[in-house]
């Protein structure tokens, strides 16, 4: 029975090693976050780009999850943008959907909210995890990590806010639940509210 126990738990700890999860605890907070990384084994994700506030964000196209239709980040100009990147098997990245479907009801069209989804399982997972959540956002398609790469994440939950005119205005890895408190901080001074 104890090698049962202890030939499960060997398992178990190199199934949670060997899928990127890792917990990340914030220096604030006794609170775990888990982010995955993007990519796996020798394709892992490492971006060279390290964008700063100020900085113009980087353009980009993608299809959108639903319809299938290009989307490019000037069509959401005029308004500041959230931009988040996600996967389906991200606890974190569900947490953060959640949360800023509930910010884009607050504040509906004086902001937007995009999520990129880098699901390595591809666009079926990612079709019924937004369904499954109902989520009313856009959620484009990035199954080859272009975005994250462009904007320098390599793990998910990882965030960006763009103002209204193409800046970076915030930038953010993990996602605890407090946290949505920043971005709608950020989001009210963007707007002057």
């Amino acid at each position: 029975m104890i090698m049962r126990k202890t030939v499960f738990y060997l398992l178990l700890v190199g199934f949670i090693m060997a899928s990127g999860v890792c917990q990340v605890f914030a220096a604030d907070s006794k609170i775990p976050t888990s982010m995955v990384t993007i990519g796996e084994g020798e394709e892992l994700l490492e971006p060279e780009v390290e964008l700063k506030i100020g900085d113009k964000a980087p353009e980009f196209s993608l299809p959108n999850l639903s319809t299938d239709k290009m989307e490019h980040l000037k069509d959401y100009l005029g308004k500041p943008i959230i931009l988040f990147f996600i996967q389906s098997a991200c606890y974190s990245c569900l947490q953060e959907a959640k949360a800023l479907q509930e910010l884009k009801a607050t504040y509906g069209d004086r902001v937007n909210v995009i999520a990129v989804g880098v699901d390595l399982l591809g666009k079926p997972m990612l079709v019924s995890w937004a369904a499954h959540n109902n989520i009313n956002y856009p959620v484009l398609l990035d199954p080859i990590f272009s975005v994250p790469e462009k904007y320098g994440f390599s793990f998910t939950p990882s965030s960006v806010i763009i103002d209204k005119d193409g800046l970076i205005a915030f930038i953010h890895a993990g996602f605890r639940p407090a946290d949505i408190n920043l971005i709608e901080g950020k989001i009210k001074e963007l707007l002057g509210s």
